[in-house]
């Protein structure tokens, strides 16, 4: 995989180890579509290479990813610049849906360096790795509700089979950012180091998980994940068409509107 520094994924390929870093550190790593296929097009090339035998998942600058890019949100809802708000969120949590499943079935190991805001799809891609390490500032966030979305990136799945339905509620109806010590103490994340060490940690636990088995442990996550992911495929079905849904209303060009006006949203009544 071709990579520049201007590039919004950065691929990076050393020994048995291969580093996909998110590279819109002016966007908290937001991901577009296009964001989304070169992602795609890293994990492809991680599938198909047959040195590399495990994979770290980062960002750059101060967040690992913060979910689906509003900007692009706010300009689709613009007059003129998209013909249709809901196709363009269908085609946006499609590319993320994408990503998510490509995560779960790459059979190797995929880890996650968490160094910062994980926020909505964001958290998802987190949730989709095998195995994060956190810096002290890494924070969970699912803020949907507040553009009047409901949950997408497959958190409608991973959160209650992680936290239970009422914590998985909770982090959703409140908005509340779930901290890194927190995240700990919920299984989330598997440690916690200093951010001037967290990419030398993760890197020397990846290079740790690609001396493995590597036919043992891509049969063990594939059995994993037909327990774990039964009905992923269907439930990111679900979320696309509730996006989709969620994007043609009111409340959503509310809490766009209000996001950027740094206020609370009005949404309307049911």
């Amino acid at each position: 995989m071709k990579g520049t520094m201007e590039e919004a994924v950065q691929f990076r390929k050393k020994g048995k180890t291969a580093t996909v870093t998110l590279n819109r550190p002016e966007r908290l790593n937001a991901l577009d579509a296009g964001s989304c296929r070169l992602l795609m097009e890293a994990i492809r090339c991680c599938e198909s290479d047959p040195d590399i035998r495990a994979v770290l998942l980062t960002g750059a600058g101060k967040a690992f990813c913060a979910g689906g890019d509003v900007r692009e949100m706010r300009a689709a809802l613009k007059d003129g610049a998209k013909p249709d708000v809901t196709a363009f969120m269908k085609d946006l949590v499609s590319a993320f849906n994408d990503v998510i499943l490509s995560i779960r079935r790459l059979k190797k190991p995929v880890l996650g360096a968490i160094d910062g805001i994980c926020s909505g799809g964001g958290a998802g891609l987190a949730f989709a790795c095998d195995l994060l390490i956190a810096a002290p500032e890494a924070k969970i966030h699912v803020p949907n509700a507040r553009i009047g979305l409901v949950p997408d990136g497959g958190n409608s799945f991973f959160l209650p089979r992680m936290l239970g339905i009422h914590k998985a509620v909770e982090l959703f109806l409140t908005g509340r950012a779930l901290g890194a010590e927190e995240g700990l103490r919920l299984g989330i994340f598997s440690r916690l180091v200093s951010l001037e060490t967290l990419l030398v940690a993760a890197q020397e636990a990846a290079e740790e998980v690609a001396r493995g088995p590597c036919v043992a442990m891509g049969l063990a996550k594939e059995m994993m994940n037909e327990e774990f992911q039964q009905s992923l495929e269907s439930q990111l079905q679900r979320e696309r068409a509730a996006v989709v849904q969620c994007a043609g209303t009111r409340d959503f060009e509310e809490g766009i509107r209000a996001f950027f006006e740094k206020r609370d949203p009005e949404f309307s009544k049911p």
